[in-house]
């Protein structure tokens, strides 16, 4: 007998159930793509703090801030005649230069950053790098040797930033205020001390050095340093000017025109 003719109906059911399946999968595709836009709102890094935004953040902070630079011999070859004294729209009015290191080093070019500096407008300073594990009165002659400061230039700086490794901090201690007292005596003004924010609390908080104006390094984004009583910041060790090869660091004088010439050898 005839075979009854086979039905196609069960081809169309799975091409609908295809369709449909493709149809949910797009959705949930596209659904899927816009709950991730819109978590990446949440999820996405910030943008860097640059050293744009945060040479902004502390003039804002200190209006009446006056930026200076710092250089060694570690800025290379300086120079002088394509020199920008401006970054963004502050001007450079003081720059503190390298003269000596410990007992007996003297930076490879102080005097031609110290002579270049001369007919630019702003005010000169010098500094000592202290070595802990120095004679103190060695460095105090070695700084006083070389560096030649007269009325106008800024007074002297002691930079002290590392522990002694061959003495306790109280005798550390005694080396500083032993170069403190050398130095004033030679040039008849209290110098002024460039520390970090961390050494300055370990060691010469409380001791005797609060006294004297207080220049410290803190390179944090946007807090102030926790140091008291500072006169100066350096805030960045990244700053870059036309004139330069080398990064610089990036100073701000609190107090305005009078603070700065108060920093002043009469």
């Amino acid at each position: 007998m005839p075979r009854k003719k086979k039905s196609n109906g069960w081809i169309w059911i799975a091409f609908l159930i295809f369709v449909v399946a493709l149809g949910s999968g797009y959705l949930v595709f596209k659904f899927r793509n816009q709950i991730e836009r819109k978590m990446g709102d949440f999820t996405r890094k910030a943008p860097p703090f640059t050293e744009a935004l945060k040479f902004e953040h502390v003039f804002s902070n200190n209006p009446e801030g006056i930026l200076g630079i710092d250089v060694s011999q570690y800025q290379g070859r300086i120079d002088f005649a394509g020199l920008q004294l401006q970054i963004q729209n502050k001007q450079i009015e003081f720059v503190v230069v390298r003269a000596t290191m410990g007992k007996d080093g003297v930076d490879a070019r102080f005097i031609r950053n110290w002579e270049g500096f001369r007919p630019l407008p702003v005010k000169r300073g010098a500094y000592h790098y202290y070595r802990p594990n120095e004679n103190s009165t060695q460095q105090a002659q070695n700084f006083i040797k070389t560096a030649k400061l007269k009325s106008g230039d800024m007074i002297p700086v002691l930079d002290i930033e590392k522990h002694s490794t061959i003495q306790s901090k109280d005798k550390l201690r005694e080396g500083l205020k032993n170069w403190l007292k050398i130095v004033e005596e030679h040039y008849g003004v209290k110098p002024m001390i460039y520390t970090g924010d961390r050494f300055f609390w370990e060691v010469l908080h409380d001791h005797g050095f609060d006294e004297y104006p207080i220049w410290v390094a803190n390179y944090n984004q946007i807090v102030e340093p926790e140091t008291e009583d500072w006169i100066i910041w350096q805030f960045s060790e990244n700053g870059s000017l036309p004139g330069i090869g080398e990064k610089i660091d990036l100073n701000v004088l609190v107090g305005g025109e009078e603070t700065l010439e108060g920093l002043l050898i009469q």
